[in-house]
């Protein structure tokens, strides 16, 4: 139904399926105004959209809806629905170059540093570990601020150890 609704509609359903949130939003929105939906979040119009047959009706007042979202987005300054959909690319494209270049820098320099922060993030992670393991099995008591801060810790060093192993081997996503 989506490849259908694109010939009618391309702006709204690239922006509502493009990956970048407050545009999704904001198409999602005007397709659950036109189609008299409650529930106006992204995966409510695309679940709708995807098993609905709609009337003439709708569909005409979808065009309507595409053309006036179309002029909205050509006055902030994309040019084609496709433009849209190429934002989320351009971001990522641009983290990984940051990545690189901070990669290559630490190569030139011969910077141990990351190395070394990975090295010390992933010592804490298993020191906290151990830790919350010594006191479980100890039965040893400790307040709930106490409780509440290791486990902070844990969740925090637990990030900085992945954010360490895509520094050094890539990230999984996309």
């Amino acid at each position: 139904m989506l490849e259908m609704l694109k010939t009618v509609a391309p702006w709204l359903v690239t922006a509502l399926t493009g990956g970048v949130p407050g545009i999704a939003v904001m198409a999602a929105t005007t397709i659950a105004e036109k189609l008299g939906l409650n529930d106006r979040s992204v995966e409510a119009v695309k679940t709708a959209l995807s098993g609905e047959a709609l009337t003439p009706d709708q569909w005409l007042a979808l065009k309507q809806a595409d053309d006036d979202f179309a002029l909205k987005m050509r006055q902030a300054g994309f040019t084609h629905a496709q433009n849209m959909a190429g934002i989320q690319v351009q971001a990522d494209q641009v983290a990984a170059g940051d990545r690189a270049s901070a990669r290559q820098l630490s190569i030139a320099e011969h910077d141990h540093t990351a190395r070394n922060l990975a090295y010390l993030y992933t010592l804490a992670l298993f020191a906290v570990i151990g830790l919350e393991f010594y006191l479980a099995i100890g039965g040893i008591r400790m307040p709930d601020m106490v409780k509440t801060t290791l486990d902070t810790l844990l969740g925090v060093l637990i990030t900085m150890v992945i954010g360490s192993k895509e520094y050094f081997f890539g990230s999984s996503s996309r």
